[in-house]
């Protein structure tokens, strides 16, 4: 009966689980489920930095159209940073705001998105549209004759026939600070 007994009980031991493999097995399981809950935050992320940014490239395409329907002649004045030659249109301006971005915090005006032209601020919160701007990406390297006038050193500012300009738009989102820049020039 003692022989009975003993295989008995090697037989039902040898059927379980020790501790240690338990313990072995749920830590192997933690650390898998851990790296796929990693894996699917990480996506996520992803996901939602690929959707800013698309919201920020279509929200430039879609000024940048604006721009191109705009009378030639008064973009530059409707799109500067000096709201004093606007005259009695009530102009847009250089800033303008991107729905479902957040503006960086460090942001002075609070908007995400800015237009910038080779232009220069010549006192009082005034810029000229400038042709020696240097600006590689605009293709304002040594000056580019915006007036067709054959002197790429001028202030062009009321009467370019080419219009550099940059869309910029910056935000914060679920990848941090991040940016998009849209180069174009305008031509009438």
């Amino acid at each position: 009966m003692g022989k009975k007994l003993a295989r008995t009980f090697q037989t039902s031991h040898q059927a379980g689980f020790s501790l240690v493999e338990v313990t072995v097995l749920a830590l192997l399981l933690l650390v898998a489920v851990g790296g796929l809950s990693g894996a699917v935050l990480s996506s996520l992320r992803l996901a939602r930095t690929t959707e800013e940014s698309t919201v920020a490239d279509e929200a430039a395409r879609a000024l940048a159209a604006r721009l191109q329907i705009e009378d030639f002649g008064d973009i530059f004045r409707l799109y500067n940073t000096n709201p004093g030659d606007d005259g009695l249109d009530v102009a847009p301006g250089a800033a303008f705001d991107v729905r479902g971005l957040t503006a960086r915090t460090e942001d002075a005006d609070g908007r995400v998105g800015r237009i910038v032209f080779p232009a220069v601020d010549i006192g009082a919160g005034v810029q000229a549209l400038r042709e020696d701007v240097s600006d590689m990406r605009l293709g304002m390297a040594e000056g580019r004759d915006l007036n067709g006038d054959n002197d790429a050193l001028d202030d062009v500012t009321l009467d370019y026939r080419l219009l550099p300009a940059r869309l910029i738009v910056e935000w914060t989102g679920a990848g941090g600070d991040r940016s998009y820049e849209l180069d174009l020039v305008l031509v009438p």
